[in-house]
């Protein structure tokens, strides 16, 4: 879906909830030991419910990945937060790249875009630890499991390269986010309008940024001919 479209359902949602419910919810937010019982209530809900989103960020990705593991971290702390996290991306990560093995180029062309899948068509031959490696360390959001479901590469390979590089990634926003505990309420303010800034920002020039990044990863590969 256009990032447009998104950034104008985000904006429409975002307004309606904050008129209607701000007050209460913002008690709940800022109330750590209030916001623990609501998690509490929701017993395995609210986990199952972080995973799910997670893995839908993956395949849908409409928002930054990050995004959700800081909600996680905020929610339930930097280990079991980062847990969570790490459970929704290894499960989005395996599934998107098996949807794209199953139906193959045009689910890929889907989910990534056509333009951006065929600049990065020479790497789907690729079954080089060294290649897999610095696009799972780059910023390529998750255009990897989209191309490795393309690719040879086997999903063990990409299963452990992906625990080992970008899981770590995952306890540290988690961690960073519990953080915010500590913030008093006005810096809690400061913290939302600079989240929901960068999110518009990201939205807003999501193909511009992606672009820039494609190109200085590309640069960074070794050449290999296709197989």
């Amino acid at each position: 879906m256009d990032p447009r479209v998104w950034l104008g359902l985000i904006g429409l949602c975002a307004v309606f909830f904050s008129a209607r419910w701000w007050p209460t919810w913002w008690q709940i937010v800022a109330d750590r030991a209030a916001l623990q019982a609501l998690m509490a209530q929701l017993g395995w809900g609210g986990p199952l419910a972080l995973v799910l989103i997670n893995v839908a960020q993956i395949i849908v990705a409409p928002v930054p990945g990050y995004m959700v593991q800081a909600v996680a971290g905020y929610l339930y702390g930097p280990w079991w937060g980062g847990l969570w996290g790490a459970i929704g991306l290894l499960c989005g990560a395996m599934l998107a790249m098996w949807l794209a093995r199953r139906f193959g180029r045009p689910l890929a062309q889907r989910m990534v875009g056509a333009q951006r899948l065929d600049e990065w068509e020479t790497t789907t031959h690729s079954t080089s630890v060294f290649v897999w490696t610095i696009i799972l360390v780059a910023p390529t959001g998750d255009l990897p499991y989209f191309l490795a479901g393309l690719s040879h590469v086997s999903f063990l390979q990409i299963f452990l390269l992906t625990f080992l590089i970008r899981v770590p990634t995952v306890f540290f926003v988690t961690s960073a986010a519990s953080g915010v505990w500590y913030l008093s309420g006005w810096q809690l303010v400061i913290v939302f309008v600079l989240l929901g800034a960068l999110l518009y920002f990201f939205l807003r020039y999501r193909d511009r940024i992606i672009a820039m990044l494609d190109r200085r990863v590309q640069r960074r590969l070794p050449n290999e001919d296709p197989l």
